[in-house]
């Protein structure tokens, strides 16, 4: 589950901006869809979130945070390896648009609840966009706990480990040295280990992935990581992107065919077609990909062909995402997707929204974030106003800023839609298509002068 994730100093994102999953208390509406962080306190998180914004105000910026701090996590490393595609890839950059500000680290943390504990983590790196180096300069780890105080409720920090560019600090209180599965005796240890560490950083590797994984707890390591491995899947290009699906065969039949039950239902009452579809082993690759089986008359055995040949780009989409989506629901985890109905019909769309926002569905607590440039989700039917944020970026300091609908005063009964059009959330793109034309022709006639 996540709860929130924070931002300083990434692409437009210079100021600190946190994208919180917590719901908002004060607001009343939908509050059966809401998901409880525990059955002891009054504290519940959103199911999903949508993001609107103007072309180039910072919505895929968003995405693409979220992804970084993955990719970082999973890999243990910012170092860039030449058979490490994901870390290369990696868009490592600080704001641009003032030389000032490009020397100071980015800052990436977040906030997300395993079925042990509630962790808070935290990275800033050093990454000067004008040359390679790249390095940690502080990184930390800590158990989020809400507690009852007095009439509300608190989020209360306690550190596991602090690193510095050259120094880790181990928090020696005897309730974190349980958790971390150790014993008094072990308080001894730590100030040999501490130096040990601190001596041997490396500046570009992890010190959750390396020194506390080694020396410190491996079952807390493996708690973080499996979370971000499974409970965290993030899209920042669908097209550019590998099938969820992965099919591991030692089988040498190549006329093997895997179907899922669960993809049959969705093509029927999807109505995409006649045809059935299913991955086959291919000739050439031994790879598994998606074929469509079209009944044709005067054939016995009818055709098979590549679906992506045959079928619409809208279709493959949501097939390779509705398997994907199912898996989610099964285990539970949180979905990022950069422009997620790009090719798919808005009724779909609507209608996975609301399978996330269905309690009686959604009873593994999965969790949607997406950005978009269609208003037809500005519903209450679709979302609260805590569900619905705004990208905007100043046109003077070219920095971006969000907020959410339910920082906006209006009446309970407001139009979403309508207010959202007649700029009264702002957010949205203006161009003067008329002015450019009119600049180009004078630039023309200039010219020829």
């Amino acid at each position: 589950m996540l709860l929130s994730f924070t931002m300083k100093n990434f692409k437009s994102f210079y100021e600190l901006t946190k994208i919180s999953m917590i719901a908002d208390n004060t607001k009343r509406e939908l509050n059966d869809r809401l998901i409880k962080i525990n059955d002891k306190i009054n504290k519940k998180v959103l199911p999903s979130m949508v993001i609107y914004g103007a072309n180039a105000s910072g919505k895929t910026s968003i995405i693409s945070a979220i992804n970084l701090l993955k990719q970082i996590v999973i890999n243990g490393t910012i170092k860039k390896q030449i058979k490490n595609s994901d870390i290369n890839k990696l868009d490592i950059v600080p704001f641009i648009h003032d030389n000032r500000k490009l020397n100071e680290p980015i800052h990436l943390e977040i906030t997300f609840k395993t079925d042990e504990y509630i962790y808070n983590y935290l990275i800033d790196i050093s990454a000067k966009y004008t040359s390679n180096i790249r390095k940690i300069v502080n990184e930390e780890l800590n158990k989020v706990d809400y507690k009852k105080i007095g009439t509300s409720v608190k989020e209360v920090k306690t550190n596991i480990f602090r690193r510095y560019e050259d120094k880790i600090e181990i928090n020696k209180n005897i309730e974190i040295i349980k958790i971390l599965g150790k014993n008094e005796k072990y308080i001894e240890d730590i100030y040999g280990l501490e130096k040990n560490f601190s001596e041997n950083l490396d500046k570009e590797d992890l010190f959750l992935t390396t020194g506390f994984k080694s020396m410190i707890s491996l079952k807390m390591e493996n708690d973080i990581i499996k979370w971000f491995q499974e409970k965290l899947v993030t899209i920042i290009d669908f097209n550019q992107r590998e099938p969820f699906v992965k099919i591991e065969d030692n089988n040498k039949n190549t006329n093997k065919v895997f179907k899922y039950k669960k993809l049959d239902k969705l093509i029927k009452l999807a109505d995409f077609g006649p045809q059935e579809m299913g991955y086959m082993k291919d000739n050439n690759t031994g790879e598994y990909k998606l074929n469509s089986f079209y009944k044709t008359k005067n054939s016995k055995n009818g055709l098979v062909i590549d679906s992506k040949m045959i079928e619409s780009r809208g279709t493959i989409k949501l097939i390779d995402f509705w398997i994907a989506f199912m898996d989610i629901f099964e285990k539970g985890g949180i979905f990022v997707l950069d422009e997620f109905d790009c090719s798919i019909h808005p009724e779909l769309i609507g209608g996975i929204i609301d399978l996330f926002n269905n309690k009686e569905i959604n009873v593994n607590n999965a969790q949607l974030i997406f950005n978009t440039h269609n208003p037809l989700y500005l519903q209450r039917k679709f979302f609260r106003r805590d569900q619905i944020m705004f990208v905007e970026k100043n046109e003077e300091t070219y920095m971006s800023l969000i907020y959410k609908l339910s920082d906006i005063e209006i009446r309970n009964d407001a139009n979403y839609l309508k207010n959202y059009f007649e700029g009264k959330f702002g957010a949205l793109p203006f161009i003067d298509f008329e002015l450019v034309l009119d600049e180009q022709k004078r630039m023309e006639r200039k010219t020829y002068d």
